[in-house]
């Protein structure tokens, strides 16, 4: 007959086989861990693979991208020393952007600085490897959103212009000068 006690004999909780609960744990982040890291070697060697069969290959590739990154404010630069190089531009770009007031008050003060360095400012040429490699470029994009461009060619002035923000995608018309500095 069956016994409705709830008694088991004497016979204890039987132990659960195989591994606790935080041995699967440090297992599972072992194997994440070695996953991530052949990963990260794998990803190396091959980078270092494709440098170490066309080095200039894989620079130009590399310079080339970064181009297409940087030729929006590029541009932007261009147009802003081309406006320097006349007085009519020179005026057009101080009336457009009022935080040139900060290191020139009046349009006639901008004029007469601007005069000075009119006849020493190179023509901007067009955005090349070479120019970022060899040729005194400066691009920063500061964290607050400021663009500082600068451009120090080997013949003539040196220019520095820092724009309120970067440029966003879609926007055709022209930033916001908040610095100029010519040298």
């Amino acid at each position: 007959m069956a016994d409705s006690s709830w008694d088991n004999g004497g016979h204890g909780v039987p132990l659960k086989t195989g591994l606790p609960l935080w041995g699967k744990i440090a297992l599972g982040c072992g194997i994440a861990f070695l996953v991530a890291l052949v990963t990260c070697v794998g990803g190396v060697a091959f980078i270092a693979n494709k440098v170490k069969k066309d080095p200039e290959g894989f620079k130009q590739k590399a310079m080339n991208l970064v181009a297409d990154k940087v030729r929006p404010d590029w541009e932007d630069f261009r147009t802003v020393v081309e406006q320097l190089r006349t007085p009519e531009g020179c005026r057009a770009l101080y009336a457009a952007n009022p935080g040139l007031a900060k290191t020139w008050p009046t349009e006639s003060d901008f004029l007469q600085a601007s005069s000075k360095w009119q006849k020493d400012l190179a023509p901007v040429p067009d955005l090349t490897p070479e120019l970022m490699d060899h040729q005194g470029l400066r691009i920063n994009h500061d964290f607050g959103g400021k663009v500082e461009v600068g451009w120090s060619p080997k013949s003539g002035r040196a220019v520095y212009v820092t724009f309120e923000g970067a440029r966003k995608a879609g926007d055709t018309g022209p930033r916001r000068v908040t610095g100029l500095d010519v040298r």
